[in-house]
């Protein structure tokens, strides 16, 4: 049993890393597509009229910014830290 363990670990390594490498290669297609989705947010947010932008409609549109803005500032923060 601990030698399929093991060889599906070793696997699943094998596929990590290779996925790892893709991420690392197409991170500036995420990172514009983070800003794009940020922008057509606030876009379609502004386009509402004002008495359509409720109380919850402002914490779901400050949420996404937020996790957007925390995502996209790990991803600068861990690309100083590896370069």
């Amino acid at each position: 049993m601990l030698p399929q363990v093991l060889a599906g670990l070793g696997l699943f390594g094998l596929l990590s890393a290779g996925c790892l490498f893709w991420l690392q290669k197409l991170q500036p297609v995420f990172f514009g597509l983070a800003i794009g989705s940020l922008i057509y947010q606030i876009l379609i947010y502004y386009r509402r009229p004002h008495f359509l932008r409720t109380r919850w409609i402002k914490v779901i549109l400050g949420t996404s910014v937020f996790v957007t803005v925390t995502v996209m500032g790990t991803w600068v923060v861990l690309w100083f830290r590896y370069r």
